[in-house]
């Protein structure tokens, strides 16, 4: 890719709201950095359950009814029409189709260039689904898997298409000594000596957080639970009818999971859907392997049977392979070392802000048309 002269910039992102999850945490994580860099960012869509994030961070936010129907639609091309005639931007970043779909009736003769980031692929493509999909004038994608994906469904081309996996700050997850592994066990009263799985996430769709409770019933370990979600009640019933409370611990959502992979083995995520994954890399970071589906990031995180594992998403499957793993504490350590030392080198949060702050160079340079 070219490098054009870098400059001040200014991008609108195109969400459809400040909901929980991994969008929103990619957002705050991109938007504050690039504000410390003396660049402006701007962010539109529907207030929503991590709005007081947003609000903390001081990042400008343009109220718009994005998940609403067509008169909502024109509702927020109005509102953002007007905005832009003001406050002219170099390039809008959107990160859901609708999303993307509004930003080219925002655009004037093709400017500014739309960049439509990928978070989730490998979707149900219909007909009526693929007639309404717009990538964008170029396609920014997290995993090689999304890659593969869109340019078999003839979404986009090579050349417009760039790979910027996300990245964690390894600071934040340092990598866990024994006195950690210690401290954290006895934080959550959890003994010394025991085999310890840790999830971190929602209790929503698709995550099939009940695949979990099938694993403690094969095996004698502890389970950490750091995660809400709608789910939460049929969760807490499914633990009591398996008469296991004694070895599952629930601690809600945490802002900071950090003593959660310093006790435990092994993360694992039964996802029937995944993107990157940021608890992938926070745990790999702190030292501490992950088993998940063979959901879209699984490829670019794991390398397979030494940093962890990925399977099929099939409940069998990811049942046998937990059983495995937890078996065998010694490998689990050994493959921790190296997931620690994968995610250091390649998934830092750094080189994210400096591909992605590069792509918007070029695109601004490149792609806006007078």
């Amino acid at each position: 890719m070219q490098q054009p002269t870098k400059r001040p910039l200014r991008i609108l992102h195109l969400l459809a709201g400040s909901d929980a999850g991994g969008v929103s945490r990619y957002l705050l994580d991109l938007g504050s950095a690039m504000r410390q860099q003396g660049h402006e960012v701007i962010f539109a869509g529907q207030r929503g359950a991590w709005q007081d994030r947003f609000d903390r961070l001081g990042l400008p936010w343009i109220d718009i009814p994005l998940a609403g129907g067509p008169l909502a639609i024109w509702k927020a091309r109005s509102i953002l029409r007007g905005y832009l005639r003001e406050h002219p931007v170099d390039v809008l970043h959107s990160h859901y189709r609708r999303a993307t779909w509004l930003g080219r009736r925002l655009q004037k003769h093709g400017s500014p260039p739309v960049l439509y980031t990928l978070h989730l692929s490998h979707m149900p493509m219909t007909w009526a689904r693929r007639w309404l999909t717009d990538f964008g004038d170029h396609v920014h994608v997290a995993s090689m898997q999304a890659h593969d994906w869109t340019i078999a469904e003839r979404l986009a081309t090579e050349s417009r298409i760039t790979y910027i996996p996300h990245g964690i700050d390894p600071n934040l997850y340092p990598i866990a000594t024994e006195s950690d592994r210690a401290n954290s066990r006895r934080r959550w009263n959890l003994p010394m000596d025991a085999t310890v799985a840790a999830y971190v996430g929602r209790l929503d769709y698709p995550k099939n957080e009940d695949w979990l409770l099938d694993v403690l019933q094969r095996c004698d370990a502890h389970l950490l639970v750091a995660a809400t979600g709608p789910h939460e009640d049929a969760f807490r019933a499914a633990i009591a009818a398996r008469n296991l409370n004694d070895r599952v611990t629930l601690l809600g959502e945490m802002q900071s999971p950090l003593s959660v992979y310093q006790a435990a083995d092994i993360l694992l995520l039964p996802s029937l859907r995944e993107g990157f994954s940021y608890v992938n890399a926070e745990a790999m970071s702190v030292g501490i392997p992950t088993l998940r589906t063979q959901t879209s990031g699984s490829m670019d995180l794991i390398e397979q049977n030494v940093t962890g594992m990925y399977v099929p998403i099939d409940r069998q499957a990811f049942v046998e392979a937990a059983m495995s793993f937890l078996s065998d504490r010694n490998r689990l350590r050994t493959m921790g070392i190296a997931a620690a030392a994968r995610a250091r080198e390649k998934f830092t949060f750094d080189k994210q802000l400096e591909k992605t702050i590069e792509l918007y160079q070029y695109m601004a340079a490149t792609l806006q048309r007078p």
